[in-house]
């Protein structure tokens, strides 16, 4: 009761609160996109503008955007095309005015209306950086653990500059309690470094890391990354920083 009798359109109408209220009922999944628009795939429950005629109880009336009663439920069948436009399958079967600007229609799940073509090829194109993404290339880089006296600020720092006048890294991150990190320009450079060190704690006996003393500061040594030889089969024996590294 209350409801418009459309003319010539779609008859399983629903007002867009009474298609919001069925959508959360019904669980409907929403690819969310910001305020401005939402993706609309094919197969989508919409509230779309059925530009026809309906008869509110005064007659038959000419559908216009701001009423209300002129959106009806259906589902995306297609679009939106290079004009913006989609068309619809309404949910009663009826054939007419199916093209609908997007802006006219409306996702049922959150009431907002669907994107164009121009923030859909956005989306699609900010998606296509993301696959495309490559993490920033870093040096050749050695990571020394040090035993537990690193906790210890003093010990610490001793440690660090120890490791620093020995191997003569590029780049120093310090700051952690049981590690530091080493980074060489030159893989040769970061090949003797890690070299030297694994020979090193080669000579402790026994099989508790914790209990080996072979180096003063470091009880075990890994490579981050890449280790030298496949950097030099890629071509990569010396580190070129990006200009923003610069």
């Amino acid at each position: 009761a209350g409801l418009a009798t459309p003319l010539g359109g779609p008859s399983a109408m629903a007002p867009p609160m009474a298609l919001l209220a069925a959508a959360a009922a019904g669980g409907l999944l929403a690819l969310a996109r910001p305020a401005d628009g939402i993706v609309c795939l094919t197969g989508e429950p919409v509230a779309a503008f059925f530009a026809g005629q309906v008869d509110v109880g005064r007659g038959a009336e000419v559908c216009t955007q701001e009423m209300e009663v002129c959106y009806f439920s259906g589902k995306v069948h297609q679009g939106p095309d290079s004009a913006g436009v989609y068309t619809v399958d309404w949910d009663d079967g009826d054939a007419n005015n199916r093209q609908v600007p997007h802006a006219q229609v409306k996702q049922a799940a959150s009431g907002q209306p669907c994107d164009g073509p121009q923030q859909q090829q956005q989306q699609a194109q900010e998606e296509d950086d993301d696959e495309n993404w490559m993490p920033p290339e870093i040096p050749c880089t050695l990571l020394p653990r040090l035993h537990w006296e690193g906790s210890e600020p003093e010990w610490n720092k001793e440690a660090v500059d120890a490791l620093k006048e020995e191997f003569h890294p590029d780049e120093t991150i310090d700051g952690f309690d049981w590690h530091v990190v080493l980074r060489f320009h030159d893989v040769d450079r970061c090949e003797q470094a890690h070299k030297s060190l694994h020979s090193a704690l080669e000579k402790c006996k026994s099989t508790e890391p914790e209990d080996c003393r072979a180096h003063k500061y470091v009880k075990a040594v890994e490579y981050v990354g890449d280790d030298p030889e496949t950097r030099r089969k890629t071509g990569r024996h010396v580190h070129k920083a990006p200009k923003t590294e610069l």
